[in-house]
């Protein structure tokens, strides 16, 4: 029998736990124990920061965890695909928006949300994008409320780019779910546990 969405939450929480414990044990999450095999139920949309892996930080086996990776967790057609081919190819039923503390990305963005400015060309056309999603969320008070708001952001741009997301969350056969991590602590805070469609998006 394999673990529904809520019970893989609770085996996430779990080994986020170990692992700020320096505890090595890692779970599998009912993933394949052959690693010829890939079917991981659980995927992560996170950002490419070197201090977050997310299959360490949460404490899960090589081959548990689909993960798709981009500064600031952004949201663009090749993530929706890869987390829509998760979803309908690899059986995945929770995914995970993995924010954390500090992130460079997301301040830069909330730079420029609050002076009209990119602090860093190179990154313009992504935290443009990030400062578009805060100003559509309402804005922020301030950096650290900034990467809330950005992941909450992120969570509803995936249930609108990716139609595999959405149906299975509203079919009760998927969970979508919002992280931040602490590099200090190695703690992840649940944001958010259970992210619906908003009334219109079907």
């Amino acid at each position: 029998m394999q673990p529904t969405a809520p019970e893989l939450l609770e085996r996430i929480l779990a080994g986020n736990a170990r692992w700020a414990a320096g505890d090595t044990e890692r779970d599998l999450l009912g993933a394949p124990a052959d690693p010829l095999e890939h079917f991981p139920p659980v995927a992560v949309i996170g950002c490419s920061d070197a201090r977050v892996p997310p299959a360490a930080v949460l404490g899960a086996a090589a081959g548990a965890i689909f993960t798709v990776r981009l500064p600031g967790q952004y949201v663009d057609i090749p993530v929706a695909s890869a987390l829509g081919f998760a979803m309908t190819a690899l059986g995945t039923r929770l995914a995970i928006v993995l924010a954390h503390e500090d992130c460079r990305a997301v301040h830069a963005a909330y730079e420029e949300f609050t002076t009209g400015v990119p602090p860093n060309l190179a990154l313009a056309p992504l935290t443009g994008a990030l400062a578009a999603g805060l100003y559509r969320a309402g804005g922020a008070t301030d950096l650290d409320d900034a990467i809330d708001v950005n992941a909450r952001v992120t969570a509803q741009s995936l249930i609108t780019e990716c139609p595999s997301l959405r149906q299975a969350i509203i079919s009760g056969e998927a969970q979508l779910c919002v992280m931040r991590y602490s590099p200090r602590t190695r703690l992840v805070t649940l944001l958010e546990e259970r992210v619906e469609p908003h009334a219109g998006v079907l």
